[in-house]
């Protein structure tokens, strides 16, 4: 029993793991009473997870779980589970089903096992998960915005602020939400977002955009070098598209927009 574990293990570390996963289910079969079998469970997840084969390493982890709901390892599979799902994850311009499991696998870990040494790492990934949801409604949103689809790009923008915030989004997604409201030539929904984007994030690159709309010269305190490059990425471009036909509607909304006296 103990020689044919430790070949497992020999096998495994040299990075052979279909054999390693062989000679574990074949120590599962032959020795059903041992208490190295959920190790060795864990151990037939592993395998699978290491050769990337993700929807069979978070069956392995599933089983594990139902299994054995008490073990002392049930975070590292709750972690594991999770962490299957956030190696799947698309880029923002693709569908995002992954990262919104992602994130219930991670918040079931921390909720159910609060004090586990994960914690620190998932709360990082579902951090990372849920901005890469926001991004791709951003992107959502954009294109929607530049086939004059309104309606739905609000939603989109919307959606990002009520849904993802802390994600470092909001201030875009205000500034688009704005932009929104005044191709509708709604102008006091309009001036409100970009009044919500100056108040709230008055650092933000997006924020100078935003004065510039209402007519206010916006001076930023510090170098939004981060929030600039995340813009970029996060709109992949679109926005030069837009912007051309925007700059004919600016002048006509421009004096309407700007603040009155408080």
């Amino acid at each position: 029993e103990e020689v044919l574990f430790w070949r497992a293990n020999l096998e495994f570390m040299k990075g052979r793991y279909e054999e390693a996963r062989e000679m574990l289910r074949f120590f599962v079969t032959q020795f059903p009473d041992s208490p190295l079998i959920p190790e060795a469970r864990l151990g037939i997840a592993l395998t699978y997870f290491q050769e990337e084969h993700y929807e069979q390493a978070r069956a392995e982890y599933e089983r594990f779980l139902s299994l054995y709901p008490r073990n002392e390892r049930v975070d590292e599979a709750l972690y594991y589970v999770g962490l299957t799902y956030f190696r799947q994850i698309e880029r923002a311009d693709r569908d995002q089903t992954a990262a919104r499991r992602a994130v219930v696998a991670f918040r079931k870990l921390v909720s159910e096992v609060p004090d586990t040494p994960y914690r620190e790492d998932a709360e990082a990934k579902i951090s990372v998960a849920r901005r890469r949801m926001g991004t791709h409604e951003i992107d959502v949103g954009l294109f929607y915005l530049k086939r004059d689809k309104f309606n739905g790009a609000v939603g989109r923008f919307q959606g990002v602020i009520d849904r993802y915030n802390g994600t470092g989004l909001e201030p875009m997604a205000l500034f688009y939400l704005g932009e929104c409201y005044a191709r509708m030539e709604e102008k006091g929904k309009a001036q409100e977002a970009y009044r919500q984007l100056l108040e709230k994030y008055p650092d933000s690159l997006w924020a100078v955009e935003a004065g510039d709309r209402l007519g206010v010269k916006v001076v930023l305190q510090s170098r939004p070098g981060e929030d600039q490059k995340n813009s970029e990425e996060a709109t992949g471009g679109i926005w030069d598209l837009f912007k051309e036909s925007w700059e004919d509607l600016k002048t006509t909304f421009k004096h309407s927009l700007k603040p009155g006296p408080e």
